[in-house]
């Protein structure tokens, strides 16, 4: 077992930061019982309840890959004088109240994540909506939903809402949720185990609500995506309900079919943007408040300036705090949320647009003049394009607002930024292009400014 957590803490350090891994990977401690039960032993309660959100299923799923069972394990917190083992016990899920799934189907929604808990704002209030709206069902709005946003704004915890709503208010409800990653490997081994036609019928009778996450993954996985395609059109046939997630607009998922294109956007589309300011201390109060503790105002203006882009990234900080203010016995001031930021998160300052000009003019040639001309020549088109593409990547600023930096329509912007973002997909000159000038973005001591 020693062994097996080895090659996962491995695995780990490969796909998260290094500063993120010493804090919330390193300090866990593995605990084989007499009895042969397996424990990743934590060392208090924020710390558990963190690494349970954020890193356990994929500790679960590494921990698979390399031969262990994932459903053997559990995180615990670590021994304390007169507790027993069975008091310290923690299950790796907090389960709803659910009945049985046929076929072994477990239910596996993190009962955490409710629309109560969801902190709208003006970058996710229509998503939120929507997802309410679904949850609810609204005939008006269609039976389909697709929920579109980078890692960390919220798309996960829309989508256990829309279960767990809809199991609240009606428990008989067959709901299946997983991700496109987990759908392909339950396809694959219902395909060697000769059992495909069990699989069918999990998800084309005995599934009223489908939540599909992280579907990106479907890129080039033509069986799997045929097979998709014929159980969302068995699902639309009797009017089921089917929530999708994902990091990219399905048109621009890299090798998926028109087919299955057709069919991810057939109902409503919405996108979350980053959280602005306001949203992200109304974020940052909410996660205080769930911890039990008060976050000075201070402390919270400071994380919210800092951190501009990441939920998860804030609620992370809020948890680190709290752990370290408890474990040193410091107060929660502006010099501890210092530490912290240093140690977990990314403490530059936050980009704007006047730096995103800068770089672009210094690296293509140009002046910010040339950005927000009229000319359409190629050697001007280009920076300007990519330019707006940052702005929106890197600034909390609106559409209409980098649109006026440029001299532009917000419509422009959403073409120019939609333009590279297919340019990244299919060109590795551009691809390569957008890495280099990021870097000079985020690391500007990197790259001198232009006199």
């Amino acid at each position: 077992m020693e062994d097996i957590w080895r090659r996962t803490k491995d695995d780990l350090q490969d796909i998260i930061s290094s500063n993120c891994f010493k804090m919330w990977i390193d300090p866990i401690e593995l605990v084989i019982s007499r009895e042969g039960k397996i424990s990743l032993a934590c060392p208090n309660r924020f710390f558990l309840n963190w690494v349970r959100e954020n890193y356990f299923p994929e500790i679960k799923r590494s921990w698979e890959r390399h031969g262990g069972t994932a459903e053997a394990i559990h995180l615990r917190l670590a021994a304390a004088p007169r507790r027993s083992p069975q008091e310290k016990e923690e299950s790796s899920q907090l389960p709803l109240p659910l009945p049985p799934q046929e076929n072994g189907h477990m239910y596996r929604l993190n009962r955490r994540f409710t629309f109560d808990q969801f902190v709208v704002g003006s970058g996710n209030s229509f998503a939120f909506s929507a997802s309410l709206a679904l949850a609810n069902g609204d005939s008006g709005l269609g039976s389909s939903l697709y929920l579109l946003a980078d890692t960390g704004l919220g798309k996960s915890h829309l989508s256990h809402a829309i279960g767990n709503h809809i199991l609240t208010h009606n428990s008989g409800t067959r709901v299946c949720y997983l991700t496109a990653e987990e759908f392909t490997n339950e396809m694959v081994g219902a395909i060697k185990q000769r059992r495909m036609e069990g699989f069918k019928e999990r998800y084309r009778n005995n599934c009223d609500v489908l939540l599909l996450e992280e579907v990106q993954f479907l890129s080039g996985k033509e069986k799997t995506q045929a097979e998709l395609a014929y159980t969302l059109d068995a699902l639309s046939r009797v009017n089921k309900r089917v929530i999708f997630t994902g990091t990219q607009f399905p048109r621009d998922i890299p090798k998926l079919k028109s087919k299955l294109q057709s069919r991810l956007t057939a109902g409503m589309v919405t996108h979350i943007e980053p959280p602005d300011f306001q949203t992200r201390l109304k974020i940052l109060e909410k996660k205080a408040d769930n911890e039990g503790i008060l976050l000075p105002a201070d402390v919270a203006e400071l994380l919210a300036t800092h951190i501009t882009r990441d939920v998860r990234q804030l609620e992370s900080c809020v948890i680190g705090i709290v752990a370290k203010s408890s474990l040193l016995e410091k107060p929660i001031d502006l010099r501890l949320a210092h530490e912290v930021l240093e140690s977990v998160c990314d403490s530059r300052e936050a980009i704007n647009i006047e730096q995103v000009q800068q770089v672009v003019c210094q690296y293509f040639k140009v002046s910010v003049e040339a950005l927000k001309s009229n000319s359409r020549k190629k050697g001007v088109v280009y920076p300007r394009n990519l330019g707006m593409y940052f702005c929106r990547k890197y600034t909390d600023e609106t559409l209409e607002c980098i649109g006026r930096a440029f001299n532009r329509s917000h419509a422009t912007v959403i073409h120019a930024v939609d333009n590279i973002s297919r340019q990244i997909q299919q060109k590795s000159g551009v691809r390569s292009q957008v890495e280099f000038l990021g870097q000079q973005l985020e690391n500007p001591s990197s790259s001198p400014r232009i006199s």
